[in-house]
């Protein structure tokens, strides 16, 4: 019995010698055939290995959104800037009554309107008037803005988000859509402006191109037609805020229809020795279908045309 089970127990060592060998064997084959098989075994059990618990989620990537460049070439706007850097608090009262004292200061800064300046300009008592003359021996009140106030529809393709008085808005709507229909894409490049961006504006252009040249492409505060609310100008083109914007598709054709929807060019070309602006082939003023057909008609300026309609100053 002892006899058997010791050759068993030889038989067994033997088997499993010969097991043990033939897969070494096979293992060495296997490297010869595949020699990058230690590396394949290792992906395969990290695709098996659970993940460590102390491995750091990491956090979604959050994206600013991009700002749309403004184009090279046109007439800046500080406009969007301003209504951002409007949302931003003072950080105590002390930052309050400086910025405070400091605007006050600026007020009476503004380049050939020191409070003696002012003396001399009639003071426009309704501003809501269609015909209101404003030039530069005028000026509005530095508190006047519209009361009807609305907002540009996107579909007019308004540069950025602006606004219109609510009469003018609805001819500017016929109107776009009348060029629309004839083959003419137009945008709106600007509209309302209130007294405080009127300000920034000019004193922005006064620091780059000096006070004179200024004043003959860009109005003082208060002696702008942007603060009426009822001025636009208009674009889409890639002459935009340029005299050669009168020799585009959509310059031709405001000349041609745009009294027919109530809008008049307040700065046609060689006359800026009336009207004391340069050449604005892209500004118009909203002034009522049947006044602007009474202005297209006499063949005069804007201004001249306004100087003879009745006037209230204060």
């Amino acid at each position: 019995m002892s006899r058997s089970r010791k050759k068993n127990s030889r038989e067994k060592s033997l088997s499993w010698a010969t097991i043990a060998g033939v897969l070494l064997i096979m293992a060495a084959a296997a490297l010869y055939l595949v020699p990058d098989l230690p590396e394949r075994l290792d992906s395969l059990l990290d695709f098996a290995r659970p993940e460590r618990e102390e491995m750091v989620e990491e956090a979604p990537e959050v994206k600013e959104e991009a700002r749309e460049p403004r184009p090279e070439g046109e007439i800046s706007d500080p406009f969007e800037e301003r209504e951002e850097n409007d949302q931003e608090a003072p950080e105590d009262e002390d930052q309050v009554g400086d910025e405070a004292q400091a605007e006050s200061a600026e007020s009476a800064a503004v380049p050939g309107q020191e409070s003696g300046d002012w003396e001399d300009l009639k003071v426009i008592s309704d501003g809501d008037y269609l015909l209101a003359l404003v030039t530069k021996e005028t000026t509005l009140k530095r508190n006047y803005v519209p009361t009807d106030l609305e907002a540009v529809p996107a579909r007019l393709n308004p540069y950025y988000p602006m606004q219109l008085r609510s009469e003018a808005l609805r001819h500017l709507e016929k109107l776009w859509e009348a060029a629309r229909d004839d083959g003419v894409a137009l945008s709106i490049r600007s509209a309302y402006r209130s007294y405080q961006t009127q300000k920034e504006l000019f004193r922005d252009y006064v620091s780059r191109h000096g006070e004179a040249e200024a004043n003959r492409f860009s109005a003082r505060p208060g002696q702008s037609e942007h603060q009426l609310g009822t001025t636009v100008d208009f674009g889409g083109t890639g002459a935009d805020f340029t005299a050669a914007f009168a020799d585009t598709k959509q310059g031709r054709w405001l000349v041609a229809n745009a009294h027919r929807y109530g809008f008049a060019k307040s700065y046609p070309a060689g006359k800026e020795h009336i009207t004391g602006y340069i050449y604005e082939p892209w500004h118009y003023r909203y002034i009522g279908v049947e006044r602007a057909g009474e202005w297209k008609a006499s063949g005069l300026t804007l201004k001249e045309y306004l100087q003879q309609q009745p006037q209230q100053y204060e």
